[in-house]
């Protein structure tokens, strides 16, 4: 929403009579601009990545146009965000008025975005090195917006219950169970002249992953993941996992000259919900946060999921690796662990306080 003031009217002729553009004059839609807090001048560019290549200073923020980070872009730099120093943009003046639908924040900045220029009216604020979309309540709407050193979601999760004197994990849904991607668990090799029944098979470990962090090992020791997993059984009645280790294994017959592979899909289930965190003294100038906008995956403890025994007839190469010395026996190759492949995390909505 416009908010117009005379003194800020003169500071953009000012400003144009020295060379800078403002963001009433330079964007436009389509256009990729750069924008700084210093000086709040703006350059405009045909592509995005031509607008992060002349960015001089330090990113703090990246506003789309459109949802998902689609659409025209404003690159906002200025310095990395310290305690007790803040950072300004006033974009009401021109095209980007009313025009930001996601936003992208870096550099330890925590955002707070503005209905009216000056820093005036509704505020919407966002964690510091985090990504959203904004919610319906302030879509299209932000005119103006300050950058302060605030917490990231990861940071307030790895104080949960170290440096919080509460930590409550508030699972508020869960989805269909699904199954998890199918690996190897274990491989034999006939390497003899008869047909061999074996036991093919092993310890399968699978991991989980959050929106937040990418530490969700167990062994991590990371209280937030324990709590989730208590919170998750009392509201759903079942086991919640981010990590297991299931003993699979299966018996089959592996003619000569042929491999038996088992593999292993297992069962994964999913649920969203929030951490509200309390402190025994101001944090981040507040005692009461909430980290919005978590979900996760893991592995269904004590259930193996789906196997299935796969194999083929070894070519000369497979043959000669594998058996060497060793015909007329059969030769194990336990699966090398494999990581998961990292799929993006679902786009955080930003509404509500983070708070109180």
């Amino acid at each position: 929403m416009k908010y117009v003031r005379p003194v800020l009217i003169a500071l953009a002729v000012l400003m144009a009579s020295t060379g800078f553009s403002t963001s009433a004059q330079a964007a436009s839609p389509g256009s990729h601009c750069v924008a700084d807090t210093g000086t709040q001048s703006v350059r405009c560019f045909e592509t995005e990545q031509r607008a992060l290549s002349a960015a001089a200073g330090v990113t703090v923020a990246t506003f789309y146009e459109h949802g998902n980070f689609g659409g025209a872009s404003l690159t906002v730099t200025g310095d990395t965000c310290r305690d007790g120093q803040t950072q300004n943009l006033n974009f009401w003046q021109g095209w980007w008025n009313d025009k930001v639908s996601s936003f992208r924040t870096y550099a330890d900045c925590y955002v707070t975005f503005y209905e009216h220029g000056d820093l005036q009216g509704a505020t919407q604020e966002w964690y510091a090195n985090d990504e959203a979309n904004f919610g319906s309540d302030f879509n299209d709407k932000a005119s103006s917006a300050s950058f302060s050193r605030g917490p990231s979601r990861a940071e307030l999760l790895k104080d949960c219950d170290r440096a919080t004197k509460s930590c409550d994990a508030k699972v508020g849904w869960k989805g269909n169970d699904f199954w998890g991607d199918w690996r190897r668990v274990d491989t034999a090799y006939n390497c003899s002249s008869s047909e061999s029944t074996q036991v093919v098979g092993s310890r399968d470990t699978r991991t989980g992953k959050n929106s937040v962090s990418h530490e969700i090992g167990v062994t991590a020791g990371f209280q937030f993941l324990v709590d989730w997993s208590v919170s998750y059984k009392a509201t759903f009645g079942s086991e919640w996992g981010w990590e297991t280790s299931d003993m699979v294994e299966t018996r089959t017959t592996i003619k000569p000259g042929h491999w038996a592979g088992l593999d292993r899909s297992p069962v994964m289930r999913v649920s969203g919900g929030e951490y509200e965190l309390w402190y025994g003294s101001r944090k981040w100038g507040h005692y009461n946060w909430f980290v919005r906008n978590f979900s996760g995956e893991g592995p269904a403890p004590g259930v193996v999921g789906q196997t299935k025994i796969v194999g083929a007839k070894m070519t000369a190469a497979e043959k000669k690796k594998v058996c060497g010395k060793s015909a007329n026996e059969v030769v194990r190759s336990a699966a090398a662990p494999v990581a998961p492949a990292a799929a993006p995390a679902p786009v955080a909505t930003a509404a509500g306080a983070l708070h109180s």
